[in-house]
């Protein structure tokens, strides 16, 4: 958030952060399994880092999202109803069709809430089954980083969260507060679309780095090691028969879902 952002766009941001912190508190009251994803939890998951966000200018906080379980959507619904929430007219309808998505703003705060439900279903899907128990109050750094690595449209606050989030991590095996190489690998070794996003935006990442004057040249250097240590993970990782069929086509197939409007 910059400095020199307009004083309601601050005042916006922080409000944001706020109701994000109320409504975890809330969901924990109720023995609700809700995790904050995007933004918002990279902040949280970075603390001796997060200063980076506001020097490497990253927009304000404009929205919460949140990731949680299907099997709890009736009493999510609830929580936000008795908070004031409104439920977004067209994912209402949507729903009928099996979107797993909850979209809410809050009439007098105008605060927008993005729930997803099991999965995260953009450029690439994330799945998120029996992932959300692993850490609190957010998502696991693992999967914030996933979530920004299979953006096909890459914006400039994606990168700046990416960034924070190698500069807070080390990758390696599994661990709370570590970038799990092995995980991604997995994946990515089952699904060239998304191998190909991932690898393309880590090398971006890399490539970034010289743009940010403000980034200390000791933690650019550690951002561009972890990035490499996961770009090379991934390319070491055996890959599956289904997998090298859909390399041979490459792109000239589309090789992502196309996202009309995703807030981040």
């Amino acid at each position: 958030m910059s400095a020199t952002e307009p004083p309601d766009e601050i005042a916006r941001s922080e409000a944001v952060l706020a109701e994000a912190d109320e409504l975890m508190q809330v969901a924990a009251d109720r023995s609700l399994t809700v995790r904050l994803a995007g933004s918002i939890a990279v902040r949280a998951h970075s603390p001796a880092q997060a200063h980076l966000l506001l020097a490497l200018g990253r927009r304000p906080y404009r929205d919460i999202d949140l990731m949680a379980y299907t099997k709890q959507k009736r009493q999510i619904a609830a929580l936000f109803e008795t908070r004031g929430y409104v439920l977004d007219s067209d994912i209402r309808l949507a729903q009928e069709w099996g979107v797993k998505r909850f979209v809410y703003e809050h009439p007098d705060s105008h605060v927008k809430v993005d729930v997803f439900f099991d999965e995260l279903v953009m450029a690439h899907t994330i799945d998120f089954a029996g992932r959300l128990e692993l850490d609190v109050p957010t998502i696991t750094v693992t999967d914030l980083l996933l979530t920004k690595l299979q953006i096909h449209e890459y914006t400039a606050n994606d990168l700046i969260d990416s960034i924070v989030l190698l500069a807070e991590h080390e990758v390696g095996p599994a661990g709370r507060e570590t970038i799990d190489r092995d995980y991604i690998s997995n994946i990515m070794r089952k699904d060239w679309g998304f191998y190909y996003t991932t690898q393309a935006n880590l090398r971006r990442i890399i490539d970034s780095l010289q743009d940010y004057p403000a980034l200390p040249a000791s933690t650019a250097g550690t951002v561009r090691d972890r990035a490499g240590e996961l770009h090379d993970a991934i390319e070491r990782a055996p890959k599956t028969q289904r997998w090298k069929m859909r390399a041979r086509v490459g792109d000239r197939v589309k090789w992502y879902e196309h996202v009309e409007d995703v807030n981040r």
